[in-house]
C-alpha cells in the first residue's frame, strides 16, 4: 500500500524537483545579468561622473606634488610635468 501511494505522488515530486532546478538556473542567470549591468553603469548622473573624474585628477596632482616635495622637481617624468602644466593652466 505504501509503495502505491509513493508511486502516485512520483509525478508531482518530479515536477517539484524540476521546478526548483529551473528556478535555481534562472535565478542565477538573472542575478548575473543584473550585477554585470550595474557594474557597467558606474555613475548615476553626469555630475557623479564629472566629480569622480575631478577627484581622480586631483589625486594625481596631489601625488605629483608629494613627489616634488620629497624628491624635487627634477624627479618628475614627462607625463607628470605635462599633467602639472595642464592643471596649472586650467586653474
Amino acid at each position: 500500500m505504501k509503495h502505491y501511494i509513493f508511486m502516485s505522488l512520483m509525478p508531482y515530486i518530479s515536477i517539484a524537483v524540476i521546478a526548483v532546478f529551473l528556478y535555481m538556473i534562472f535565478r542565477s542567470k538573472t542575478g548575473t545579468s543584473i550585477s554585470s549591468s550595474t557594474s557597467k553603469q558606474k555613475y548615476q548622473t553626469i555630475d557623479d561622473e564629472f566629480n569622480a573624474k575631478k577627484k581622480a585628477k586631483q589625486e594625481q596632482i596631489d601625488r605629483i606634488l608629494e613627489k616634488i616635495n620629497a624628491k624635487g622637481v627634477e624627479s618628475l617624468n614627462k607625463q607628470e610635468k605635462a599633467l602639472l602644466d595642464e592643471y596649472s593652466g586650467s586653474n
